[in-house]
């Protein structure tokens, strides 16, 4: 009986070693570089691209299953540009656990990966025809009482380094790129724990842009859910963050400093030119398209230091963001800005192609603010704006001519710059043949800017369809009242706006007798055009009609009558300064 146990083992035993024999005898003398060809020619065939291996193909079976290839290029399809690209990759997999339905992968290396990406101008991808299945019979579906076993995944590491990638997409004419990528992982498998490190250079053709990003921190894949805390920089700014790869996508981030305006580009606002470069033809509009905030599901907070945006200096953001169904919302959202804060809520809704927009800045310095953001300095003072606006469209013009809500402004101990409301006032009494008074309150000498100061201006704005009309401007100053009433069309950038400045009695010292003789007077001033090439009009004829019912009467309106051109001349001229001519 023991004998043929005996015999038995040892033939087992023989077996087992023709075997493994075998096998290293396949594995030394197999070359798959003799079917270099026959790969190339199927890829061909299958895709219509052209697949290229200039280096050697060598393969392991024992104990892992692995390839390494190298000078690998992939065509466009019907086309000699490439692509996918590498220098050389690595990677294998455990031979026993493959067996058993596991993939347990050493780790995974690429060097000298490039890839170019292409948005045709209609929406194709120049991958689309490589996952379309080009009216192929799909693969049958399993019946659903039949299970399969999960797919249990185990990564020693990634390793990418001298990867680029391109993406160039045609509908918008825009180029981007990240080269010098380099990526390095610890393990990656379920309930694993690892060390991220990133580093690579963000392109930008038009306007150009370079962007230094580096991020290293760790990660944890706990039951299909990767989370992760990194720390990073951003050129000049440091970033932290804390997020979750699994949707609702969380997160929890903090810049210290960024300028916005550098990555998104934002031009240098230009100077307005003069009436006779004007062109008659309508600027071309500018498609707003919101449709990539669909896909987007996600939740948290994020915090900047200092934020600069088109101009404008904000620190200690704080926003709340939830994003989920098409439809993006930063509220509640604050700032400190300008001397002053800022707070409100912003929901854009990539369903109806529409932006909502609630806004509260309190004890803001409003001169900076103009200047920064519109390249202006015209106004002066501090105190409070409010807007509750919406829009939708898709275009940028087409938001303008949607946009409907309301605005309000309240400011103190401020200026209009560009114009002396006083002195003209001053010059309207002079050319009624009064005598030459002292320079109203806010009169500058020395060829300096002359501007009217005011203690308090107030104004509410109703917006529809674009229109903010106006009926309640309200400025005071020592010695005058200023009001009017409009619209501004915000489509057309344009004004039909009335002026009103009026005098108001003072004591001796302020003007004397003659200005109190001429208390209640009106100047209107009607202003109207595009913003760019502003046109005014005094109306004389209603300020004849004001100085009847003054105390002077009847004489004034007849010095007004006889002294129309001199009045509208000299009143014309103190205008220019506001409307910058």
């Amino acid at each position: 009986m023991r004998k043929p146990i005996k015999y038995t083992l040892l033939g087992l035993s023989a077996l087992i070693l023709l075997v493994v024999a075998g096998i290293a005898v396949f594995a030394l003398t197999f070359d798959p570089n003799r079917y270099k060809g026959e790969i190339e020619r199927l890829a061909k065939e299958q895709t219509g691209r052209t697949l290229r291996i200039k280096g050697d193909i060598k393969l392991a079976f024992w104990p892992s299953l692995g390839a390494q290839v190298s000078g690998v290029t992939f065509s466009e399809k019907g086309s000699d540009q490439n692509f996918v690209s590498l220098d050389s990759a690595h990677g294998s997999v455990k031979l026993m656990a493959l067996l058993s339905g596991q993939y347990v992968v050493d780790k995974v290396s690429l060097s000298g990966f490039k890839a170019r990406i292409v948005k045709e101008k209609d929406g194709r991808f120049n991958f689309s025809d490589l996952v379309e299945q080009g009216g192929k019979k799909p693969a049958e579906k399993k019946p659903k009482d039949e299970k399969s076993a999960p797919i249990m995944f185990d990564i020693g590491g990634v390793n990418i380094e001298r990867a680029s990638l391109s993406y160039i997409d045609l509908q918008a004419g825009q180029e981007y790129a990240l080269e010098d990528l380099t990526l390095k992982t610890g393990r990656i498998a379920q309930n694993a724990e690892g060390k991220l490190e990133l580093a690579t250079l963000a392109k930008r053709k038009a306007p150009p842009l370079q962007a230094k990003l580096a991020l290293d921190g760790r990660y944890k894949l706990d039951g299909g859910k990767l989370s992760a805390d990194v720390n990073g920089k951003l050129d000049e700014s440091t970033i932290k963050a804390k997020f979750t790869l699994a949707e609702p996508y969380e997160f929890d981030a903090s810049i210290d400093k960024v300028n916005l305006d550098r990555y998104l580009g934002a031009a240098d606002k230009p100077a307005a030119k003069p009436a006779a470069e004007k062109s008659p033809s309508k600027e071309a509009d500018t498609p707003v398209d919101l449709s990539a905030l669909k896909g987007i599901n996600a939740k948290g907070r994020l915090h900047v230091g200092a934020l600069e945006v088109r101009g404008l200096k904000l620190a200690e953001v704080n926003a709340q963001v939830n994003a989920a169904n098409g439809r993006v919302a930063m509220a509640p959202h604050s700032a400190k800005l300008y001397e002053g804060s800022l707070s409100g809520e912003l929901a854009v809704d990539a369903n109806k192609n529409s932006v909502s927009l609630k806004e509260q800045l309190q004890n803001v310095s409003i001169g900076p603010i103009l200047r920064d953001f519109a390249g202006q300095d015209r106004l002066e003072g501090h105190g409070n704006v409010a807007m509750d606006v919406t829009t939708a469209g898709a275009t940028v013009n087409a938001m303008k001519r949607a946009l409907n809500g309301s605005a309000k402004v309240q400011l103190r101990d401020g200026a209009v710059k560009g114009i002396n409301i006083g002195e003209i006032l001053r010059k309207a009494r002079s050319a009624l043949g009064g005598s030459q008074q002292q320079a109203a309150a806010g009169e500058n000498a020395g060829g300096k800017m002359q501007q009217t100061d005011f203690t308090e201006l107030s104004a509410s704005f109703a917006i529809k369809n674009g229109i903010a009309h106006n009926e309640d401007l309200d400025a005071k100053a020592p010695a005058f009242r200023l009001g009017g009433a409009g619209d501004i069309n915000i489509p057309a950038s344009t004004l039909d706006y009335v002026v009103k400045a009026s005098l108001v009695a003072t004591s001796q010292g302020q003007g004397g007798k003659e200005r109190d003789d001429l208390a209640g007077l009106t100047v209107p001033v009607k202003l109207s055009g595009s913003f760019d090439d502003l046109k005014y009009q005094v109306d004389v004829r209603a300020l004849a009609g004001q100085a009847a019912k003054s105390q002077v009467g009847g004489k004034v309106k007849e010095q007004i009558e006889q002294n129309r051109g001199k009045l509208e001349e000299r009143i014309g001229d103190k205008l220019k300064g506001l409307l910058g001519r």
